[in-house]
């Protein structure tokens, strides 16, 4: 990989305030924030401090989960990659890392909007519309995590999006400063990640459910084979799995398993 020199930022982010530029790559085009910020940790063999940050104002091949498509328009949302040291969670809890990821980020969007939800397992919901994602990338050591790489992609001041998707923009009518926004999202996330660090998942639990999207209401899922069944959310298991109640009893589903 070729080797990425720090540079100060020339995009239309705000700049306002202090920065560490050892602790943040902004980059105005790349790949994948997570790409490049995987590779920077190989290539470093481990040694970037936690809370590292790789950020950009559009991404080439940007990826959700299970490797789908995040469509963005240049210099309109926020897309970046935080590195973290989660080596005291077990690989078998990886789940309640990006729960807490969620949570911190569900949080700061409130600063801004009403009400954000978290539809299973890593979507960020406004009015039932999806206006970001996450995808949590993670080396394993042993029995714990030992790096994990956060990439984050928010729709912030994009107003033509597919009907399924919406912005902060559209949802307030104006344009935001994505530069304040990226920098209260880190905040809250570190606040919630050090919960996880000291109280442990089962902790934070009742903090995503309170934003856990359908939870304990009746609704509709759809199986791969397009199979449809009515079910009420109970809630997460122990591994992340989604945990609904239907008439023929409990079902445990992991990641496209089962639709919404």
């Amino acid at each position: 990989m070729k080797v990425l020199q720090y540079y100060r930022m020339n995009s239309n982010i705000s700049t306002k305030g202090n920065y560490d530029f050892e602790t943040r790559l902004h980059l105005p085009q790349c790949q994948s924030t997570n790409d490049v910020l995987l590779g920077m940790a190989k290539e470093k063999n481990g040694r970037i401090p936690e809370g590292f940050l790789v950020s950009t104002d559009f991404q080439e091949a940007g990826r959700g989960q299970k490797n789908n498509k995040w469509e963005s328009e240049p210099g309109q949302n926020l897309m970046f990659s935080l590195f973290l040291k989660p080596e005291f969670l077990e690989a078998k809890l990886a789940f309640w890392l990006s729960a807490s990821i969620a949570i911190g980020t569900a949080k700061a969007l409130e600063n801004y909007l009403p009400e954000v939800k978290v539809k299973w397992p890593n979507d960020l919901l406004v009015n039932g519309l999806k206006i970001g994602g996450i995808l949590i990338e993670n080396v394993v050591s042993g029995r714990n995590i030992s790096e994990s790489v956060v990439g984050i992609g928010l729709n912030i001041n994009q107003i033509h999006l597919i009907s399924t998707a919406t912005s902060l923009a559209r949802e307030r009518h104006q344009d935001f400063d994505r530069e304040e926004i990226l920098q209260l999202i880190i905040q809250e996330i570190l606040w919630v990640y050090q919960r996880l660090r000291i109280e442990n998942w089962e902790k934070i639990r009742s903090s995503y459910y309170a934003k856990l999207y359908k939870m304990a209401i009746p609704h509709d899922y759809k199986l791969p084979d397009g199979q449809q069944f009515r079910g009420v959310l109970k809630g997460i298991s122990e591994e992340g799995k989604l945990i609904v109640i239907a008439a023929d009893g409990e079902k445990r589903f992991d990641f496209k398993e089962v639709g919404f």
